[in-house]
């Protein structure tokens, strides 16, 4: 059975990811309706295998995932089915569960193997309190009267579940709520630039915007590059770090001048951004790196299903340029105009136009687990939910192998729960 699957960040007061937790659809969300909701006999062992494959490290950098469970899960012995450490895997139950006494003992039954309970969207709060010994998180809305009334209800009842604060998508939102109570958030907050006009470019910034825009020429001096990247010192020995691991044979390459001759204009270009785009981000919570380098591997991945195949190096860079606005702390137009990028780039980024625009916006309806309008866009362009999947799980097994994470991908193995 087909389906897609998006980890959403949870972060904590510091804005650390503490945890991911699983939007997903099985099929089609417009054709295939009827199958999500019989479904959950056996969507355990698709969404469980999908969990052991690809593993923590490249589905939540190894720190906590929660997974949704429906009733016909919690009645079965879902501790076999599931192989990653129990100690970091939240079952997630919603107001969809039967909160009856059978699902009382199988909570407690999962509590004491290990695992960790945590409920979303629950209206009646009174309905959770014989769950709220064996619970450790709740979801909660940010709006302050829902927020302090489930902290009252949790300090009524003494309970130590910690409460994660959801759809917190401004850094403002995020600001107000942290000083209220929330232990932890999810939202868009952490991708979204905090406007600031008096705000100049770093040192270190100038730089990397000056590398970028050497790079990014259609037929770069090498010479140039060189005087840039030796501006700064880490990027110089990452740089040859890469060239020696990757292309040296006979002996080490020792400058940077014979690195760039011996791997070319095309490699250097596409390692540097890659490399200036996640140094950039420093200052900026971790994920904003893995943002954009999972989504420019995936508008990569996918440029073939809306029929951009030869652009798929142009699409690559969109991607990993459509935070730039957030590293910067300025409009994205405003970001666009410090460094070199095609017209076609830039205008799809700003206002969603072009063929390009549409791979963007189709990316970012993903990201946010929008199922729907992403099955729309599916059905209207004929591509098979297995394919795009199989885009995004190619581009998260990616990332954790250039952040040097182990992963197991031999052979076909990695598709079989694709197909």
């Amino acid at each position: 059975m087909d389906i897609m699957v998006v980890p959403k960040p949870i972060f904590n007061v510091a804005k650390a990811v503490q945890g991911y937790y699983l939007s997903f659809q099985i099929g089609n969300a417009l054709l295939e309706v009827a199958r999500t909701h019989v479904a959950d006999a056996s969507v355990g062992s698709i969404f469980f295998d999908f969990v052991n494959k690809i593993g923590l490290d490249a589905l939540t950098m190894n720190q906590m995932i929660f997974i949704p469970v429906t009733d016909i899960h919690l009645a079965t012995e879902l501790e076999n089915n599931c192989f990653v450490d129990p100690f970091k895997v939240v079952f997630l139950l919603n107001r969809k569960n039967n909160l009856s006494e059978q699902t009382l003992i199988r909570v407690k039954r999962f509590k004491e193997m290990g695992f960790r309970i945590a409920f979303f969207d629950f209206h009646n709060l009174n309905d959770l309190s014989p769950f709220l010994p064996y619970t450790d998180y709740i979801f909660c809305e940010h709006k302050l009267p829902v927020l302090t009334s489930v902290i009252k209800f949790l300090k009524a009842n003494r309970a130590s579940a910690k409460l994660i604060v959801k759809d917190v998508d401004t850094d403002e939102i995020f600001n107000s709520i942290s000083s209220v109570g929330g232990n932890y958030f999810e939202g868009h907050f952490y991708k979204t630039p905090v406007i600031n006009k008096n705000n100049p470019l770093s040192p270190l910034q100038v730089n990397y915007m000056q590398l970028l825009n050497q790079v990014n020429q259609e037929d770069f001096d090498l010479g140039k590059f060189s005087t840039v990247v030796q501006k700064d010192p880490a990027l110089t020995i990452r740089f040859l770090q890469m060239v020696n691991s990757s292309y040296a044979r006979s002996h080490k390459i020792k400058s940077l001048r014979h690195a760039a001759a011996m791997i070319g204009q095309t490699e250097i270009k596409r390692w540097i951004i890659s490399a200036v785009a996640s140094s950039m981000n420093q200052e900026k919570p971790d994920e904003v790196s893995r943002l954009s380098l999972i989504r420019a591997r995936f508008c990569e991945n996918i440029a073939g299903l809306f029929e951009l195949g030869v652009h798929k190096e142009n699409l690559y860079l969109m991607g990993l340029f459509s935070v730039l606005d957030v590293i910067l702390d300025t409009t994205i137009e405003k970001a666009l105009e410090m460094v070199f990028v095609p017209d076609k780039i830039k205008e799809a980024l700003i206002s969603e136009a072009n063929e390009f625009g549409e791979v963007y916006r189709f990316v970012k309806l993903y990201e946010q687990g929008l199922w729907t309008e992403v099955s729309r866009i599916a059905v209207i362009r004929n591509i098979l939910v297995r394919d795009i999947f199989g885009a995004y799980y190619e581009a998260l097994t990616w990332y954790a192998q250039i952040v040097n994470m182990t992963f197991d991908d031999e052979g076909d193995e990695g598709d079989e729960f694709i197909e």
